[in-house]
């Protein structure tokens, strides 16, 4: 679906009424909803690909995401435009930034670094080699991964958009995403209570058995269950102690508009620090859900 300056609008007011309502998360928002206000800019800008990336239904029947089929990415997607997009959103974001945001978009606009290059690279794995490549672009090497990261999963949403109408026609039954092949950040509960997970990397949502893990495939009431606090039983987390991880939930059955996947992720903080402390881990791992801030996001 593409964004409408009213689905944007829309968003904002969500922001503003979460900070009002959700004063413990304001630092949060500060962050992080420049790039969520700017990928959606972005994606309304951006027109869809009209060549469709080839499924395999049989491979995608048996569980081979999108990702392992092929390369998603290619030379002729529109880097440039996402690059300095996610470049401004990180400067709003994190202001710190502003520097070697304004260094990397420099570049990006003169044709002197390539983004499509840069993110097909090795260096968004490997250490070391991200730390070199930083040091030769004059920036500190985990503001390199968060613009890495951010760019990555403008281009991934494009490409979820792109084939959410195929994809609807295709049955997938595992707990990770069909398009990129990431476990979700985040389940909403809807009509009848139907579990959709979302994907953290791609904005891809899919239906997925209410009481399975999606990360081991582990269904045992013995061994899974929600927690709430608060009397709220409307937030909630699944907890699976076969893996030790967890996923953030919220039940919206009579949501009329669906607000972005990331803004109630980011809602949810409070019940991250406190599965976290309990020993779980987060079935997907966001800048927002780590209990140790990175560096970047410091004043």
């Amino acid at each position: 679906m593409v964004s409408t300056n009213d689905d944007i609008e829309t968003l904002a007011k969500e922001i503003e009424q979460a900070r009002t309502a959700l004063p413990h998360i304001a630092s949060l928002l500060d962050a992080f909803s420049p790039l969520m206000m700017g990928k959606s800019r972005w994606l309304m800008e951006v027109q869809e690909d009209t060549k469709k990336f080839p499924v395999d239904p049989i491979q995608y029947h048996d569980g081979k995401p999108l990702s392992e089929q092929g390369q998603l990415f290619s030379p002729e997607d529109p880097w440039q435009s996402a690059g300095l997009a996610v470049a401004q959103a990180i400067t709003l974001g994190f202001p710190n930034t502003a520097q070697d945001m304004t260094l990397l978009a420099s570049q990006i606009t003169d044709g002197r670094l390539d983004c499509y290059s840069l993110i097909n690279s090795s260096e968004l794995q490997d250490e070391a080699q991200l730390a070199g490549r930083a040091a030769e672009l004059a920036i500190e090497p985990e503001i390199l991964l968060l613009f890495l990261r951010s760019l990555a999963r403008f281009m991934l949403t494009k490409k979820s958009r792109d084939m959410a109408a195929e994809l609807a026609l295709l049955s997938w039954t595992k707990g990770y995403c069909p398009v990129c092949g990431s476990f979700p950040h985040l389940a909403i509960l809807r009509e009848q209570g139907q579990r959709w997970l979302q994907c953290g990397e791609c904005s891809h949502e899919w239906k997925y058995s209410r009481l399975q893990c999606p990360y081991c495939e582990h269904e045992d009431p013995a061994n899974t269950s929600y927690l709430f606090v608060d009397g709220n039983k409307e937030d909630t987390a699944f907890t699976c102690t076969q893996c030790q991880k967890y996923l953030v939930t919220s039940s919206r059955p009579a949501e009329l508009h669906q607000t972005p996947a990331d803004l109630i992720a980011i809602t949810l903080a409070h019940l991250d620090i406190i599965l976290q402390e309990k020993g779980f881990t987060p079935m997907a791992e966001c800048e927002w859900n780590t209990l140790g801030s990175p560096q970047v996001c410091e004043d």
